[in-house]
Parts: C-alpha cells; sequence; structure tokens
C-alpha cells in the first residue's frame, strides 16, 4: 500500500472482518452515557474535541486504497444533534443501530443528545462504528467523554499516533500457521461425535431488511447479589452464569424438551495477550471471538455455567480467540462486490449463535457524580439470533438484549427477554423496535417505542 499522510495502514483481519459484517447487516456500536444533568451544545462538542484529539481512530473513515480496506485519515468534527425528550419517554435505542453515518469528512463517529428537561437529565449517544473499536474500549471512551464534559481532560493528550494492527502484535509462538493448526486439531478433538450445533427454524437468517429490537434489561439490588451468590456457590463466574441463562432461554424457544447443542458466541479481551500488553485506556479492536456449542438439556443445568467458564479459559489459553480471524479468512476477501459475496457465504455456512459480549464490571474511579450509567449495544449480525453486551457499573448489571424483527419474531423474542427476567432476577426498563420504510417483519411487528 501506497504511503500517504491521509493513508493510515490497511485494517488488521479482525478490523476487516467487521468492516464486512458491517456492509452486509451494520455495525455501529451504540455507546450511552446516562446523566443526572443536561448539557449544552457547546459542552458536548468541547468533550468531543477533547477525545477526537486524544484518539486517532475518531478522526477516521475506510475506504477501498489500492485493493485493500484502509483507515484514512479525514479533518470534519463529530456530528451533534439533539432531540429533546419528555419525562416516561423511551431512548430510541433500536433506531440508532441502523442510523446511517455522516457522509465525509466527518469520522464514522456521531453525537446524539437526548435531553428530558423536565427531570434535568439526559441521556447522550456516541454512535461508533465496530470496525476501530470494541466493548470494552468504548466504555471506557465514555468514561472519557463523561470527565471532560465535567471539565476534566486529564489522559486526553493530544496523539496522531494511529494504533499499530493489533495481529501485529502477537509473539510467532500464538500467531503462526502452525499455532492455527494446533488450534484447529484441538477444535476438532473437543468436538469429535458431537451432532451439529442445532437450526433456529424459526430464526430467518437470510432476511434482507433489518428491523432493531432492542430489550434494556436490569439487574440490581437483592437480585444481582444472588447472582454473584449463584456463582460463588458453584464455583463458576458470573460471565458463566449469565451465558447459561441465554442458552437456556434460547433453548425455551423450541417449544419442547430435547436436549440440543447451542452455539455460543463470545468476545474475549485481548489486551493482555499482546506484546506489549495495551493499556484499556487507549481506543481499538481488541478482541478475539471463540464460537462453541454447549449441550443444553435438564441434565445439564448445574454444570453449565462452570462448563462454559472452563471451556473460554481453555479456548483463549491456546489462542482459539485470535486466531478465529485466520478462520474466517478475511484476508482474502478483496473490496469488491465479489469479495463481499464471498464473505457472506463464509458468513452463511456459520452456525447460528447467541452471542454475548460482556465488558465486566467497570471501575467508576474518578468518574463525575452525575453519570449514573454508561452502556453500549449494537445489532446481531445475520447469524446471530441475539447479540448481548453486558457489563455492571456502580452497583447494577446492565443486559442490552438485541434481536431482529425481520428474522426472529416478536413473540419468540418476547419469550427470550421473559426467560433471562425469569432466570437472573432481571426487570426490563424499556424495549423499542425500528421498522426502515418497506421492511417486512418476520410476522406483524412490534410496537415502535420512540
Amino acid at each position: 500500500m501506497a504511503a500517504s499522510s491521509r493513508v493510515w495502514r490497511a485494517l488488521d483481519p479482525a478490523e476487516k472482518y467487521f468492516w464486512l459484517i458491517g456492509r452486509l447487516n451494520g455495525m455501529t456500536g451504540v455507546f450511552l452515557a446516562y446523566a443526572d444533568r443536561i448539557f449544552d451544545e457547546g459542552e458536548l462538542a468541547g468533550a468531543l474535541a477533547a477525545i477526537q484529539r486524544r484518539h486517532p481512530f475518531l478522526r477516521a473513515r475506510v475506504e477501498p486504497v489500492d485493493g485493500e480496506y484502509a483507515f484514512v485519515k479525514v479533518d470534519g468534527p463529530i456530528p451533534i444533534s439533539v432531540r429533546p425528550l419528555q419525562p416516561g419517554d423511551t431512548v430510541p435505542i433500536a433506531e440508532m443501530h441502523v442510523m446511517p453515518f455522516p457522509e465525509a469528512p466527518h469520522p464514522l463517529v456521531r453525537c446524539i443528545s437526548f435531553p428530558i428537561a423536565a427531570d434535568n437529565r439526559s441521556v447522550v449517544a456516541i454512535l461508533m462504528h465496530h470496525v476501530f473499536l470494541d466493548g470494552s474500549s468504548g466504555m471506557n471512551l465514555m468514561r472519557q467523554f463523561a470527565r471532560a464534559l465535567d471539565g476534566d481532560e486529564a489522559g486526553l493528550a493530544p496523539s496522531d499516533e494511529v494504533p499499530a494492527a493489533l495481529h501485529s502484535r502477537f509473539t510467532p509462538d500464538v500467531a503462526s500457521p502452525r499455532a492455527a493448526v494446533d488450534v484447529l486439531a484441538a477444535v476438532r478433538a473437543e468436538r469429535e461425535g458431537q451432532p451439529a450445533p442445532a437450526v433456529f427454524p424459526f430464526h430467518d437468517r437470510h432476511a434482507q431488511a433489518t428491523m432493531p429490537r432492542h430489550d434494556l434489561l436490569v439487574v440490581d439490588g437483592a437480585a444481582l447479589e444472588a447472582l454473584l451468590a449463584s456463582a460463588k456457590a458453584t464455583g463458576a463466574t458470573v460471565t458463566g452464569v449469565v451465558d447459561a441463562a441465554f442458552l437456556e432461554s434460547a433453548a425455551d424457544l423450541f417449544d419442547d424438551d430435547e436436549p440440543r447443542w447451542i452455539s455460543l458466541a463470545s468476545a474475549t479481551d485481548l489486551r493482555h495477550r499482546v506484546e506489549p500488553p495495551l493499556p484499556f485506556d487507549d481506543m481499538q479492536l481488541a478482541i478475539g471471538m471463540v464460537a462453541t456449542p454447549y449441550l443444553v438439556s435438564e441434565e445439564t443445568h448445574d454444570a453449565l455455567p462452570g462448563a462454559i467458564a472452563d471451556q473460554i479459559a481453555r479456548e483463549v489459553a491456546r489462542g482459539e480467540s485470535h486466531l478465529f480471524y485466520r478462520f474466517a479468512r478475511t484476508a482474502s476477501y478483496p473490496p469488491t462486490d465479489e469479495g463481499l459475496a464471498t464473505f457472506a457465504k463464509w458468513v452463511d455456512s456459520t452456525p447460528q449463535n447467541i452471542t454475548i459480549s460482556s465488558v465486566g464490571r467497570m471501575d467508576d474511579t474518578g468518574d463525575p457524580p452525575w453519570l449514573r450509567r454508561i452502556t453500549a449495544t449494537m445489532v446481531p449480525g445475520p447469524n446471530q439470533v441475539s447479540f448481548t453486551a453486558a457489563m455492571t457499573y456502580r452497583g447494577e448489571m446492565v443486559l442490552m438484549v438485541s434481536t431482529d424483527v425481520a428474522k426472529l419474531a416478536p413473540a419468540k423474542a418476547d419469550r427470550f427477554v421473559h426467560g433471562l427476567m425469569a432466570r437472573l432476577g432481571a426487570r426490563c426498563e424499556q424495549t423499542t423496535t425500528y421498522a426502515p420504510t418497506g421492511a417486512t417483519p418476520a410476522t406483524a411487528p412490534a410496537k415502535t417505542t420512540t
């Protein structure tokens, strides 16, 4: 690729994977800050400018360059729009899942403020493409943004240093062709004799439209204490307990009691698996993916949380998560319609799955007292029955459950969400759906709230 001050570098395998998925289905990360105060546009613009100066990818777009997708520099600010809400209105999260990014010279970022003046509170959303960040870096970015709104720009020194491609930071012993062969051999050995992962016949993965549905679930107070106690009692992690609830709720959708192998896709943080390790406040895409079928049945109920926790740890240790992108062959897809079609065929060959991206417990040290909640969400991909971002912050666990009305009928989504609520002691704070003009739902559309 020709050197240029405008062209930074080609996308690495992970970045290219999410860019291609975005071309098929949308990959907008919706990051939300819930604040017990109101901001004017000047305050928002100042804080956005501060984080934009600090993080080069907030000054970038993706374009084809010399036969490859590449990050290119742009000079436009992050656009701001303001949409006032009344007390009791829902935040239109589902709509933001498919909101287009601004055109050049703006970056692949936009900000929307939802002030509720009567309550002196607001929700501020920053929409960013998954190609250059993940859940952990996005959540830390929201903390930096909140502190900048509060007048604290410590740690936001301007930088023009474009983060190096993540896969260039792995040591040869875990990134080599031999490592990939070893991982594949281990996967085949583990899955020998297993039935194929379950097909969800009621999930139309080939639907052309995208009609997001979003359910915001909260686990707090006694329910959160009970969940933590359950993890401790079973010797599992909290992630294992939550993931098991998702798999069992998905199994309920089949309307029978048959045991099934259901595929769980998990995002794994790779910041401490590269040399040198990446700091958490540095914004770039630094996740791997593992996708594994688990047997879900009445007999596996007690052991499932521990089995999930142990398996994910085993997969990350042997390098399966970062090598996922090699298995996806992302490097082989050129930036053409034919390349996108070939990638789409590969996606179509992968099992339908339940995807969970768990950020874990977020530290709140130094965050302003008016910052009540930070969350993130995204629309599910073509092979994802659901996508959920999970995080715990200031005493509450938030599960941002996303499905697609064009692929999964509202009655099935309702049952899935109600299963999660029962298993995790969660309450549903709001449900929103969004149907673009001309889109056709799997059945009659769910009620749209905005």
